[in-house]
């Protein structure tokens, strides 16, 4: 075995250990040269110098169990090594050890025979790189079990993604996280938060009494955008086959429409008005307008004002949730991200807005990795993924396809919070999207149970492994498919048989 070196060494197991203390994926620390040396047990190896021989693994078989036992214990032959991965040299502020002065890479192979301790949880909390004061309890580390209070501008202000396959546990930590950010002290320091809710999974915390004050739904039904604040290139946005020649009578056409309303107050159908009015306008180019715009207005999220008015909406620790699920037509979800993502980032560029953190569902449908997609709402997410940094315009990514997630987005996500992902084209996805998720990394997010989850980037100093926390407020029951299909028959068909 040729260890110990700079990126792993080995120890053996006190006897009685190996199937009691010391597990795969625990932490541990013990003296270098250079300083405390942390480390994780990558892997246990079991190891019986007795059955070192074939012949004695045959004799050991063929005859009697308890009599060859009973003349030769081959079980005081045991020990168990532990192959332990190097994370990081530490150094402490004084001598009680407890507060980390500096971490950096080891350059000098651990020393043979030194003593090996389990890391306690104080060192390990800083190490990691928590916040156990005012950090987001997100649940407990795996084996090491405490509190995971992860820093809320690390993970914040670098945007981070959230990603799993269906039912694993995407929706329940997006709620543990609403919960972490909706019971801080608005005196400490929370953004204002924006949640586009595709499904209506989170539209309960309205009920929730301890949050009703700070939850707003606004459902998609009753959204609307205002026309008269529509530039020309901005129907070109939302009907891309209007051409160039198309968007310069529509900008003589608007221009003509507010110098003869002082209001400001029309939609498209007025426009559509001047439009067949105008005698100067080619008639090609006339028809083709009128069938763009009559489209547009077909969709009903064009009117005279703006509906709910974004720039009044948002309020420093309040969650605003918008309610997609009445809404089947992916292209009006995408008008309704685009315009809502658009205007939260210009009002946040002009300081008219608090700090904001735009958490998008099902994210890959609003800014998809195909280069072909035409999906609006795809530019201003990847802009933001890109600018909002340095305006503390926050952004989370939840996907259950990150295959299918834009790499420009997902690449700028600092932070990844991922449960269990079976798909080897999404694992290799992700991968390619952040360095430090190696190959052993995406084996083990495979196999994750529904509730567990690996955070990694910049919220950590190092990847962890964490078990979510309960919810405090869970309001939501979960029902199997036979008691739905139960109470189906009980409330709609069985009058009638």
């Amino acid at each position: 075995m040729d260890l110990p070196n700079v990126s792993k060494y080995a120890f053996v197991l006190s006897k009685g250990k190996q199937n009691s203390v010391v597990k795969k994926g625990l932490f541990c620390i013990t003296q270098t040269s250079e300083g405390w040396l942390i480390g994780i047990v990558e892997k246990i190896i079991l190891e019986n110098e007795y059955f070192s021989n074939v012949q004695t693994v045959k004799d050991y078989n063929e005859n009697n169990l308890n009599v060859i036992k009973g003349m030769f214990p081959s079980e005081n032959f045991e020990y168990g090594i532990a192959i332990i991965k190097c994370l990081g040299i530490i150094s402490f502020k004084d001598e009680t050890k407890t507060k980390i002065s500096n971490i950096k890479r080891m350059l000098f192979p651990a020393k043979p025979g030194a003593e090996v301790h389990l890391c306690s949880e104080e060192i390990l909390s800083e190490f990691l790189g928590f916040n156990n004061k005012n950090g987001l309890n997100l649940g407990k580390v795996k084996i090491a079990d405490f509190d995971a209070k992860i820093d809320i501008n690390r993970l914040l202000n670098k945007h981070f993604a959230t990603l799993a396959i269906s039912g694993a546990g995407k929706s329940y930590l997006t709620s543990v996280l609403l919960e972490e950010l909706l019971l801080r002290d608005k005196e400490s320091g929370v953004p204002a938060i924006v949640l586009i809710d595709v499904h209506g999974e989170y539209v309960y915390f309205h009920n929730i009494k301890k949050f009703k004050n700070r939850v707003s739904i606004q459902d998609s039904s009753y959204f609307q955008i205002s026309v008269p604040k529509l530039f020309a290139k901005s129907f070109k946005k939302y009907q891309e086959n209007i051409s160039a020649a198309q968007v310069r009578e529509l900008n003589k056409i608007l221009t003509k429409i507010r110098n003869q309303k002082q209001s400001k107050s029309y939609t498209i159908k007025d426009i559509i008005d001047n439009i067949e009015n105008d005698e100067e306008i080619n008639k090609s180019t006339q028809q083709a307008l009128i069938g763009w715009l009559d489209e547009l207005d077909y969709l009903q999220l064009f009117g005279s004002q703006e509906n709910p008015p974004i720039k009044h909406l948002l309020k420093t620790g309040n969650l605003t949730i918008f309610n997609l699920q009445s809404e089947t037509s992916i292209r009006k979800k995408q008008i309704i991200v685009d315009y809502i993502a658009s205007q939260l980032f210009y009002f946040r560029k002009k300081n008219k807005i608090p700090p904001f953190l735009l958490i998008i569902e099902e994210s890959h449908q609003f800014c998809p990795e195909a280069a072909q997609s035409k999906a609006i709402s795809k530019w201003i997410i990847e802009t933001i993924a890109r600018e909002g940094r340095k305006f503390m315009a926050c952004l989370n990514l939840i996907s259950q396809r990150p295959k299918r997630l834009s790499s420009t987005a997902l690449s700028q996500c600092n932070s990844k919070l991922i449960l269990k992902i079976s798909n080897p084209y999404d694992l290799k996805h992700i991968q390619e999207s952040d360095e430090s998720i190696t190959k052993s990394y995406t084996d083990m997010i495979s196999s994750l149970a529904v509730g567990e989850l690996l955070i990694v980037g910049n919220a950590v100093n190092y990847p962890a492994f964490i078990e979510v926390r309960q919810r405090i407020c869970d309001q939501t029951k979960s029902r199997s498919l036979l008691e739905m299909c139960s109470h189906w028959w009980n409330i709609h068909e069985k009058e009638r048989n």
